[in-house]
């Protein structure tokens, strides 16, 4: 039932804005969008229609229950493939989304319930209960209830096909887990990464704002999602990976050491490097005893030691140079630097 003097409105998408501040990257396959809009309370249908549809995709939203003042509290938050609303509606509501979306979906809640039908499949979200949907098949919100407190999570088609792509390099078996319990083992794990990434984005100093830092941890959430979502992914990240060719580890060697500046993460490397990402981390482990992001980070390592011995006390800072390299913690940056080179960083910048 809608309420009087509002109208079931279904839109069309755009480019995402979800009125907040946003920086692009620039990426391999294209911009990298970091953004963060305002807590906002909006107060009718067409202004959530607005918001919503040009970050997701076209639906139409009915208030159930005539009676209720409608009204919802939600913040867009983006990170390059992955788009995330945390929205509570203050009414009951049932939303239908249109056929042949552009990306997986997936549903957390923190507080409340929301029932919801896909592919013929009645799913209930809960805080114990996560719900995922595909990109194909019919999809309805057939009950978010009053009160209830949503994590709604889009990733991109593209992103989420091309790690199956790289990870997996052949068939994947077409099963989905339509739920997944999120009170321990991979689901909880899972959402953990998510509300943490929720809450950086949320913070305009979070170091997480610069793709060199945001672009691994985006993977991780995408491969995350697959791990739980997929049974079929999972079983074949179980497989032995084939044996990689040592030309594979060398030239993935020279990309990064001459692209340590670049956000690069191992699924970038296996595709320029035409290997799965599985085979790609097993050559660097048989050859060279560490996994591809572990040289990363030892060669960002040595060109932070280096800036830090050149840098001038005066004006720079442990803290700025770290970060430039891609090192969020300060603490196990300096705990590293320490291990590698007999100083800790501000010892080797005063020195210096």
């Amino acid at each position: 039932m809608l309420r009087r003097g509002q109208h079931r409105r279904h839109c069309e998408p755009k480019q995402w804005s979800p009125g907040g501040r946003a920086r692009h990257h620039g990426a391999v396959n294209g911009p990298f969008v970091i953004g963060a809009s305002p807590q906002a309370r909006l107060t009718s249908i067409e202004d959530v229609l607005d918001r919503s549809v040009p970050a997701f995709y076209p639906h139409t939203l009915d208030q159930l229950v005539a009676a209720q003042r409608f009204s919802t509290d939600c913040r867009f938050l983006r990170a390059g493939p992955i788009t995330v609303v945390d929205a509570t509606v203050r009414a009951d509501i049932r939303m239908d989304f249109a056929e042949g979306r552009n990306g997986y979906h997936a549903n957390v809640a923190l507080s409340g319930g929301l029932r919801s039908r896909h592919r013929g499949v009645d799913l209930l979200t809960t805080a114990e209960t996560a719900t995922f949907y595909r990109p194909s098949g019919e999809t309805s919100v057939t009950h978010w209830t009053a009160g209830t407190r949503i994590l709604a999570v889009k990733m991109d088609l593209g992103a989420v096909e091309r790690i199956l792509r790289d990870t997996v390099r052949g068939p994947v078996a077409d099963r989905w887990t339509p739920s997944v319990d999120v009170r321990g083992g991979p689901g909880r794990s899972w959402v953990r990464m998510l509300r943490h990434l929720t809450t950086e984005l949320a913070d305009p100093d979070s170091v997480l704002h610069q793709p060199m830092a945001a672009m691994p941890f985006v993977e991780a959430v995408l491969s995350g999602f697959l791990m739980v979502a997929s049974p079929a992914f999972r079983q074949t990240l179980d497989r032995p990976a084939e044996p990689a060719r040592p030309a594979a580890v060398r030239d993935a060697t020279d990309i990064i050491d001459a692209e340590a500046h670049r956000p690069l993460t191992t699924a970038e490397l296996a595709r320029r490097c035409h290997v799965s990402v599985r085979t790609l981390q097993e050559g660097f482990q048989r050859h060279l005893g560490i996994a591809p992001m572990a040289y990363l980070r030892s060669v960002r390592l040595d060109r932070a030691h280096a800036e830090l011995r050149a840098a001038d006390p005066a004006r720079d800072t442990v803290g700025a140079i770290a970060r430039r390299w891609g090192f969020t913690n300060l603490t196990r940056f300096a705990n590293q630097h320490r291990k590698a080179y007999g100083q800790y960083p501000h010892e080797t910048l005063r020195i210096a």
